[in-house]
């Protein structure tokens, strides 16, 4: 007797990718029967063992047969014993149990075979239980290149509905795909859902239920993992279409002195340098800026929900919203991007209490998830006010010369938005040599004015 595990698993994983059905058939394809290919083949014993004649837990073969086969040379053991074993033999906990005492069931039938199916995957649960801020995750997430593509919310048997928190805890970043995939749990009762982009002038997503599995007994079981193994298609070809996310989505990604995470809906960020009175100090100038902003009615910018100075928490601040970061794809878009961050401009560098960003590049602008034509400046941890000192800390290939000398002004800014016309008339073709010309001249001793600039670019936007 051979163990052939591993084609097994190979034979999953070779399977064509399809193309992205729409949210009306999906339930058709979570339901489509496995080729005898691919069915888990195990010796005559080990099926056997399976079938059950108890009255309140029947398995009999037609419901083996969902997924298994017989053979006589051949048995999937090792593959049978991770992904199907502790689905099968374990069965829900009392439905008085708490929440936590579900998670394990809930693992076993949810979490351990879409990461066999998807080993490149990543997975995060219950990471923000304690949040100060209120949970903003999802109970349970599973990414693929940064993108956090199945997401699923978790209650006891006897708990309130969790369907609203999968709306609740989602800011949409997954375009071009029309949907994601998630799931909601009430005990052993699991729906599985596709999360969709929300309607123009929304902020919530549309959420439409696929399938219900009532985890019960082993015969809905078997019924449920071949709806995991069918879901898994699904989930890489919404990978293909997204591609990757240049920053994971609650995963922390560190930089020299501060931790970044971006979470469902807000941006966290830590600051970690090794003399906690520079961390509380980066944070009350955050506190300062933002308030500042706000005075100022400066328009397309972010906002500080949160931030905390002291031992419990260290020195960390919340932002929001949680944009899409996402580079103009075409001249109309770039025009649109152009223009909201010469209005910021204009507004902050009012003669009452100037602002400036002194840092303005792509990495700090983010398109609005439900308002496509809306971008937003961020990152403000560089800015200054007058007097201005040097910015000697900033990169010198991509910053104007003025910023690294003290008493410079609003045009250091000036000159961040040339360069964002410049760099993307690298990856936007066919753009307008007149444009691409603003842009140098921008960068330029010849600067027009914030007032000169968005009057131009809206003609051309005409």
């Amino acid at each position: 007797v051979v163990d052939v595990s591993a084609r097994t698993l190979e034979n999953f994983k070779k399977r064509p990718k399809p193309t992205l059905p729409p949210v009306n058939e999906l339930v058709g394809f979570l339901e489509r029967p496995l080729s005898e290919d691919l069915k888990i083949p195990l010796l005559q014993y080990q099926y056997d063992c399976l079938i059950s004649n108890n009255f309140e837990d029947l398995c009999t073969s037609k419901d083996l047969n969902i997924l298994f086969c017989v053979s006589k040379f051949e048995n999937s053991f090792g593959f049978y014993s991770k992904f199907v074993s502790a689905s099968l033999w374990n069965n829900p906990p009392s439905n008085v149990g708490t929440e936590y005492s579900f998670v394990s069931f809930w693992d076993n039938n949810i979490r351990y075979p879409l990461e066999l199916l998807l080993p490149d995957g990543n997975f995060v649960r219950n990471t923000s239980k304690h949040m100060s801020t209120n949970r903003d995750r999802p109970d349970y997430g599973f990414l693929l290149s940064n993108a956090c593509l199945f997401r699923g919310e978790e209650k006891s048997f006897l708990n309130e509905d969790p369907r609203a928190e999968l709306g609740n805890k989602l800011v949409w970043t997954y375009e071009p795909a029309p949907y994601i995939l998630g799931y909601y749990a009430n005990g052993p009762t699991v729906e599985f859902v596709a999360i969709c982009s929300p309607q123009p002038g929304s902020t919530e997503p549309n959420i439409f239920n696929i399938a219900k599995s009532d985890l019960q007994t082993k015969a809905q079981r078997i019924l449920h993992l071949r709806r995991m193994i069918n879901l898994s298609l699904i989930i890489e070809s919404i990978h293909n279409a997204i591609g990757l996310h240049d920053f994971p989505e609650f995963y922390p990604v560190k930089r020299s002195d501060k931790i970044i995470e971006v979470c469902a809906t807000k941006v966290k960020k830590t600051f970690t340098h090794s003399y906690p009175a520079i961390n509380y100090g980066r944070v009350e100038k955050l506190r300062n800026i933002y308030k500042k902003l706000e005075v100022k009615g400066v328009p397309n910018v972010d906002k500080l929900f949160a931030s905390y100075c002291d031992e419990k928490h260290g020195a960390v601040v919340y932002l929001e919203p949680k944009g899409i970061r996402v580079n103009p794809s075409n001249q109309e878009e770039l025009l649109n991007a152009i223009i909201c961050i010469l209005e910021t401009l204009e507004v902050l560098h009012s003669e009452d209490d100037p602002i400036f960003h002194q840092d303005i590049r792509w990495s700090h602008v983010v398109r609005l998830s439900n308002e496509k034509s809306k971008w937003i400046l961020i990152d403000w941890d560089d800015s200054d006010s007058p007097p201005t000192r040097p910015a000697s800390h900033l990169a010198k290939d991509n910053h104007t010369p003025e910023v690294f000398e003290a008493g410079h002004g609003g045009e250091v800014d000036i000159w961040g938005v040339g360069r964002l016309i410049t760099d993307a008339s690298i990856w936007i073709t066919g753009l307008s040599h007149n444009i691409i010309k603003f842009g140098e001249q921008m960068q330029s001793n010849n600067k027009p004015s914030v007032y000169d600039a968005i009057n131009f670019l809206k003609s051309l936007a005409k």
